[in-house]
């Protein structure tokens, strides 16, 4: 049975476990059968019996009735007709005989019929001896009169029945008994067998599906599979090795994708280095050019213009090459003190010329004291960059932007930025975090590569906290963190 399939294994235990149950149910209802017959058959019998009993019991009073007609009247014919009722009493006595089973009962009345012989010899020495004259006349009314012997016949055939109604009713109880031992033996055994069934489906279905599932659990993505069953069911060693071929492929495609990801990680950070390094010559030509040419009131706006457009570009190539170093593993964090309110007035100096150019009104909520948080400067510079410059690419002119910073309770501090722009659909909510994915209403609305908001929630993730959303399509978002208050004592603890 090692080989043998599953299928072949099941049908085994089925097949055994339904044979012996149905030669058990066999035996059962045969013995009960042949039980009921043994029942039935005495029953009727022994009703039989004693329906006969008072019918016999009444021959035996008419012997005696004729046996004194005889000894009172000295009339022969009364002789010859008690003669023929003994005849008939014996006869009945016998019949009902053949109709008792029980060797006890038998015994019994086979004694009571002895002793009617007894009886019928003694009365006809009697009649012999009235015969020839030796039976006075007073003598012969006294033995008509004794009944003392036909009595006692008769009471001990009454009670004959009597023990027999006890015994079938005993029998009844103990064919009654053994039908409900005969049930709980097959119901028991019904028992066992599902019990039966059911630990060998486990030993053999599950018990191989655990052990392939025990050794799949210990396999990572990316290691050789090592993993093997020496034996076991034909179905488990083919899945085994379905498993294996998977495991394979999916080796094989993480490769790939390990190889491209690293290709791309390269690729987004030469090509933002040298973006950076082109933009860093744009914006001191530009820099160089306002100085050194005179300035117009036609050419401002076209100033302007140059650049927040560097400033976009910039935002933009930052955010590629911070993006490669993060998933190379090659972004590391500073962390120390950071002033929240200054840090957001800082970029909103910076890049409200954007907010400007939308005629959006910029909104700033911190105290004017310093509110100091723990966290790397340069990194939540970038993302607050990132979430004042979405807010602005996302909200229609004459709008608003509010970006806030404030002191929470149990020593944390919660910045924020909010807009009254297009807001993010439901279906949308998550995927906008995912590295450049950019939903089909961003689209329309403004340019970009779908990095910035990865990439803060990475840095985000990196200090111990998250980029949460509140949001509402067609009315506006606001997005926040929450870092802890800076502590001399430990400000590198970024998680709480």
């Amino acid at each position: 049975m090692k080989n043998w399939s599953l299928r072949a294994r099941l049908t085994a235990v089925l097949a055994t476990t339904l044979s012996v149950f149905a030669l058990v149910s066999t035996v059962s209802y045969l013995t009960h059968s042949r039980a009921e017959d043994r029942l039935g058959s005495g029953f009727a019998d022994q009703l039989m019996v004693l329906t006969e009993l008072p019918a016999h019991r009444n021959e035996l009073r008419r012997v005696d009735a004729l046996a004194d007609n005889y000894l009172t009247t000295r009339d022969l014919a009364w002789l010859g007709r008690r003669a023929e009722a003994a005849r008939a009493f014996a006869a009945t006595h016998r019949r009902i005989g053949s109709l008792i089973h029980d060797e006890e009962e038998r015994a019994e009345w086979d004694d009571i019929g002895r002793e009617f012989e007894k009886y019928d010899a003694e009365q006809n020495r009697l009649f012999e001896r009235s015969k020839r004259g030796g039976l006075t006349r007073v003598e012969a009314i006294r033995q008509a009169l004794d009944n003392e012997i036909v009595d006692r016949h008769i009471e001990r055939m009454s009670h004959f029945g009597r023990l027999s109604f006890a015994r079938l009713d005993a029998q009844r109880r103990a064919t009654r008994e053994a039908a409900l031992l005969t049930f709980a033996a097959v119901l028991g055994f019904g028992l066992f067998g599902s019990l039966a069934v059911a630990a060998g489906v486990a030993r053999i279905i599950v018990a191989p599906v655990r052990r392939l599932r025990a050794q799949a659990s210990t396999w990572k993505l990316g290691e050789p599979w090592t993993l093997d069953m020496p034996d076991g069911p034909p179905e488990i060693l083919d899945l085994l090795g379905a498993m294996r071929s998977m495991a394979d492929q999916l080796n094989a495609q993480f490769e790939k994708e390990r190889q491209a990801g690293r290709l791309k990680s390269q690729l987004v950070s030469g090509v933002s280095h040298e973006f950076n390094n082109a933009l860093a010559v744009i914006h001191t030509a530009h820099a160089l050019l306002k100085e050194n040419e005179p300035g117009t009131a036609a050419a401002a706006p076209w100033h302007e213009m140059l650049a927040a457009n560097i400033r976009a570009l910039s935002t933009m190539a930052t955010n590629l090459l911070n993006l490669g170093r993060l998933e190379a593993g090659k972004f590391s964090l500073e962390i120390q003190r950071v002033d929240a309110a200054a840090l957001l007035r800082g970029a909103v100096s910076r890049l409200e010329i954007l907010a400007t150019r939308k005629k959006l009104a910029v909104k700033v909520e911190a105290p004017e004291a310093a509110l100091p948080c723990a966290g790397d400067p340069d990194a939540l510079s970038l993302v607050v960059t990132n979430l004042f410059t979405n807010a602005v690419k996302y909200t229609h002119e004459g709008g608003a932007v509010t970006v806030g910073a404030r002191a929470l309770p149990g020593g944390r501090v919660e910045i924020y930025v909010s807009d009254t722009g297009i807001g993010v659909a439901p279906a949308d909510r998550e995927k906008i975090f995912e590295s450049y994915y950019r939903s089909e209403e961003g689209k329309r609305e403004a340019k970009g590569f779908g990095v910035g908001l990865a990439l803060s929630r990475m840095i985000l993730e990196a200090h111990g906290t998250d980029l949460e959303l509140e949001t509402e399509q067609g009315k506006g978002s606001r997005f926040s963190f929450r870092l802890p208050a800076y502590d001399k004592s430990g400000a590198a603890d970024l998680v709480g």
